[in-house]
């Protein structure tokens, strides 16, 4: 279990405390240990995400991106349609084509990072009091306009730009923590070992337990360490040639 990192820990323990709470009660070894791991266990989950595993506010992110390309998509559509549109006025077709072009000349503006995503909302800005008016002049579904999509399309990106700037402040912050971590990693793994240690002394004594208690406690812990070890191979040896270069290797990270 040496090789389990603080997110394999949170799991384990979870299970162990919650699903196999009769397992720890069937021992006296388990009574002796549920409170000092439940409070590691509480200790593991009180550290920011980003020490356990997690991408500090990934799932605030994903749902601002989902409004940003929500509002963007709806807009580029708008426009494709006017555009498409055989007999519409000159100057309907020419306000659609500016719309275009300064907000989102292509789907593929919705594909980009969250930091691109956000740098463009910022840049884009002063054309929404620009084209204000062309903006008001197109009515959307719901007694709107095509201003209060465009509005919402830059909000959005600017909240993905404000979530970004908190998670650097939170990794800055899990960075502090990280001796600390590290040190409740290593104590929880040697607190395992020695319930572990407990829990065989226990039955080589008491025939009465149940000869599988050690897998049905454990059997969890033992997974994740195999799977993590696994990994680490499989990273070891999809290590690419020198001089090579990975394939999709102009594809932009979202996060």
């Amino acid at each position: 279990m040496r090789n389990l990192t603080l997110g394999d820990l949170k799991l384990g323990l979870n299970d162990l405390l919650e699903k196999r709470a009769s397992d720890l009660k069937s021992c006296q070894a388990g009574a002796l240990y549920a409170p000092m791991l439940t409070a590691k266990r509480d200790a593991i989950n009180a550290l920011p995400e980003a020490l356990t595993g997690g991408r500090p506010l990934a799932a605030q992110l994903a749902e601002a991106d989902v409004w940003h390309d929500g509002y963007g998509g709806a807009v580029w559509h708008l426009t494709e349609a006017i555009l498409r549109h055989p007999d519409l006025p000159a100057k309907v077709v020419e306000a659609a084509t500016r719309v275009r072009e300064a907000f989102i000349p292509s789907m593929s503006v919705l594909r980009e990072s969250y930091a691109d995503q956000a740098s463009a909302a910022k840049e884009n800005r002063p054309s929404l009091k620009e084209l204000e008016a062309e903006l008001k002049a197109v009515d959307v579904p719901g007694g709107k306009t095509l201003y209060t999509w465009v509005s919402a399309f830059l909000k959005a990106g600017d909240n993905i730009e404000r979530l970004l700037s908190d998670r650097a402040t939170t990794g800055a912050e899990a960075g502090e923590g990280a001796k600390e971590a590290g040190g409740l990693r290593g104590g929880t793994i040697g607190m395992l070992g020695r319930f572990r240690a407990a829990v065989a002394d226990e039955m080589a004594s008491n025939a009465k337990l149940p000869k599988n208690l050690d897998g049905r406690l454990f059997g969890y812990f033992d997974e994740l360490s195999q799977a993590r070890a696994k990994q680490g191979k499989a990273a070891k040896g999809a290590k690419a040639p020198e001089g090579t270069e990975p394939a999709g290797g102009d594809e932009q990270p979202r996060g």
